[in-house]
């Protein structure tokens, strides 16, 4: 029997044929005047009475709860396109477009945003932990799961801020936290071993030049010759290479490589010293590429790249990693991508003695505690063998 409640609060009862728990509320008159109702169904009475509680504080609030009501994909390509993507760096653009395509919208974009709750997202997160991977093998790391949590929320948010839903479906829901990873740096070996097969590869003074320099990939691949000061020894960080999504629906190509002219953070942009020596070989490198860009000549690409294909187009990071791989793998050491490299700078660094606020300066950091939480052992060994200097000053 329905379980008659209060004027305008509807009625819940339980089904006979399904066993499953109903409740319906009238939300007004059709076309012929007949009596329209908002039905839903759950497992349980309780599940139920909260569910048509929710659907009835949106109905009162005009908030359109209907079938045809405004779809997650369709909510999230709408904000995307219409709030977002002007106010992003590129990358972030590229990354949240990726993240709307590939995953919301084949897996939650069907589902009515009114109607979208905390189990369908915590269902939604449990499949790409577990079978996330876009190729088939296993799931998504939770740092990828946490960036993926990050455009929900934000998109939620607005929802909630345009009055388009009411209640936020993620105040139930955790992430699963991420132990911290180990660096990964190459021993000095190791680095010796590199840098001394550095000179027999088109890429090798990159490598070399990272190595003591620390660079982000898209930041040394984007170094221009502009930027390099030979009279002061430095070198000015002011962008970055990329490959980005098109946004241009007009163009062929689906994804561009380019310059993009903010870095990852305001003190990512910067001006670092390099060792004169370094930069001595730096000077002799770019002899030998004004040389092969005069032998090109009228194909070569003008734009003035330090570390470019030989065609002076810009290089790809992934061309990049996997020449690196290859580099690796001759010399029989175990491979690691390339922000070991960057890794394996700071850490010399600071074996050698740099204060960590110079070191993470020199990285770019936003502040010196990303500094501290990256290479906080290796800090510790060296606070420890300066305080061994106050023995000397002990009375």
């Amino acid at each position: 029997m329905a379980k008659r409640r209060s004027n305008g609060e509807g009625c819940i009862y339980k089904d006979s044929r399904s066993g499953k728990w109903k409740g319906k509320f009238e939300i007004g008159y059709d076309a012929k005047g007949n009596r329209k109702f908002k039905s839903c169904t759950g497992n349980s009475e309780r599940e139920v009475r909260l569910l048509l509680k929710d659907l009835m504080e949106k109905h009162h609030a005009g908030i359109d709860i209907s079938p045809k009501s405004l779809k997650v994909g369709e909510f999230f390509d709408k904000w995307f396109y219409g709030s977002v993507i002007d106010s992003l760096r590129t990358s972030t653009s590229q990354s949240y477009e990726m993240i709307i395509r590939r995953h919301i919208k084949p897996h939650i974009g069907d589902i009515s945003l009114a109607n979208l709750t905390g189990e369908d997202i915590r269902k939604f997160y449990k499949f790409l932990y577990d079978d996330g991977r876009l190729n088939g093998r296993g799931g998504l790391a939770p740092k990828t799961v946490e960036n993926i949590h990050l455009v929900i929320s934000s998109g939620i948010n607005f929802a909630l801020k345009e009055g388009i839903i009411i209640r936020n479906p993620l105040l139930t829901v955790k992430l699963r936290r991420e132990g911290k990873k180990e660096v990964e740096v190459f021993t000095k070996e190791e680095q010796d071993l590199i840098t001394a097969e550095c000179p027999n590869h088109y890429y090798g003074m990159a490598i070399k030049f990272d190595f003591y320099t620390g660079l982000r990939a898209g930041e040394l691949l984007g170094l221009t010759w502009d930027c390099v000061n030979f009279e002061k020894n430095t070198v000015r960080i002011n962008k970055q290479v990329q490959r980005n999504k098109n946004f241009d629906k007009r163009a062929d190509n689906k994804t561009i490589l380019g310059f993009v002219y903010n870095t990852k953070t305001e003190t990512s942009t910067r001006t670092i010293k390099v060792i004169k020596s370094l930069m001595k070989e730096l000077k002799e490198y770019k002899t030998k590429q004004t040389v092969l860009r005069k032998r090109i000549g009228k194909d070569y690409y003008n734009y003035n790249l330090v570390f470019p294909r030989e065609d002076g187009y810009f290089t790809d990071a992934g061309t990049f990693l996997d020449i690196f791989t290859r580099m690796q793998k001759k010399l029989e050491i175990s491979p690691r991508n390339v922000h070991a490299i960057r890794h394996t700078f700071a850490t010399r660094a600071l074996e050698r003695g740099v204060q960590p606020i110079v070191v993470s300066r020199i990285l770019g950091h936003a502040s010196i505690k990303i500094t501290h939480d990256i290479y906080g052992h290796v800090i510790q060994d060296f606070a420890e063998q300066e305080l061994e200097k106050m023995e000397d000053i002990y009375v």
